[in-house]
């Protein structure tokens, strides 16, 4: 009897145990901690994992306009190089061609562009006819430019644009500006007076010359 009851018992625990169990499962499943999803917001992507590099932007590249062939005048411009060459430039708007060739008809045509070359050194007003001496240097029709060896240094040039007819008339087109040569020696100029800044220069001046006098032309002087 008293081990029925104990088979009995046992029989219930067991029971009750697993009725238990059943019952409590279910949550056990539910409650299964859940994994991330790989949502939009929830996995990297290639730009997470290798952002993309910022480059500078390229430099826009700014426009600069051509300069213009001419300027629509009707001008030639002189300046030395060297003591023996002197450049020029020149433009000759169509107009200004137009209007000469009606007024002097087919020799036009059959003329010669030339740039006469004035010596004006030491003329205050140049009037076209009173040159020291000038030079007619022909040059193709379609040059705007040219050198010019005069070979004289230290003199003063003026540069005269034009056309030679047939019959050796020079017309004019356009007359330059002056411009003077340098020259290829030591200047002949001394200086009468040196300006000294301090007392000392003076007194060191003056042991070197032995004099009261405190110019390089008196030195000089004194030398000879």
């Amino acid at each position: 009897m008293e081990l029925t009851g104990l088979l009995l018992m046992f029989g219930l625990l067991v029971l009750g145990g697993g009725i238990y169990l059943a019952t409590q499962l279910p949550n056990r499943i539910a409650k299964k901690p859940e994994l991330p999803l790989r949502g939009e917001d929830n996995f990297e992507t290639a730009e997470d994992l290798f952002p993309p590099i910022e480059f500078p932007p390229e430099p826009v590249e700014e426009f600069v306009p051509e300069l213009p062939k001419g300027y629509n005048e009707d001008k030639i411009t002189v300046m030395a190089r060297d003591p023996e060459n002197i450049f020029a430039y020149w433009e000759v708007t169509e107009e200004k061609e137009n209007r000469l060739r009606q007024n002097h008809g087919l020799q036009w045509d059959n003329s010669h562009p030339v740039v006469r070359i004035h010596d004006v050194t030491g003329i205050n007003y140049f009037n076209g006819e009173n040159a020291n001496d000038y030079k007619d240097v022909y040059v193709d029709d379609n040059a705007d430019r040219w050198y010019f060896h005069i070979g004289t240094p230290d003199r003063v040039f003026c540069a005269e644009l034009g056309r030679k007819l047939e019959d050796g008339t020079f017309v004019v087109i356009a007359r330059s500006n002056l411009t003077r040569t340098p020259r290829n020696t030591l200047s002949d100029k001394i200086d009468p007076e040196w300006m000294l800044v301090t007392e000392d220069q003076k007194k060191l001046y003056a042991r070197i010359g032995q004099t009261g006098e405190f110019s390089s032309y008196h030195l000089f002087q004194q030398k000879q």
